[in-house]
């Protein structure tokens, strides 16, 4: 119902070739989306949470929301987290006012 015509997956369930088999059949039956696993796009499964941890750091660091309130159930998007100064004293300056559509992994 909502679309879908890939699905990436990632995490330790994409060593196992049974149930990626079994997703990617489903997938394919239900809504005809295919499976790719987040590997193929640079990215390794087992280092997933230390980049989503590095972006959404990255859009505190610069004001921006790493929320979505559709998503979250707030009433709005959020800032998260909070920056602490430095040894200077010191805090990053925002320089984006947009969020990121992209991230190269090289």
């Amino acid at each position: 119902p909502y679309g879908v015509a890939e699905v990436i997956a990632s995490g330790g369930g994409t060593a196992n070739p049974a149930l990626l088999a079994d997703l990617a059949a489903e997938l394919d039956r239900r809504a005809g989306a295919s499976l790719r696993t987040i590997d193929e796009l640079g990215i390794p499964s087992g280092a997933k949470e230390a980049y989503a941890f590095a972006v959404l750091g990255w859009l505190t660091a610069h004001g921006l929301p790493g929320t979505v309130a559709s998503c979250t159930g707030a009433t709005g998007p959020r800032v998260l987290g909070s920056l602490v100064p430095g040894a200077d004293g010191r805090l990053p300056t925002p320089e984006p006012t947009t969020p990121p559509r992209r991230l190269h992994v090289v």
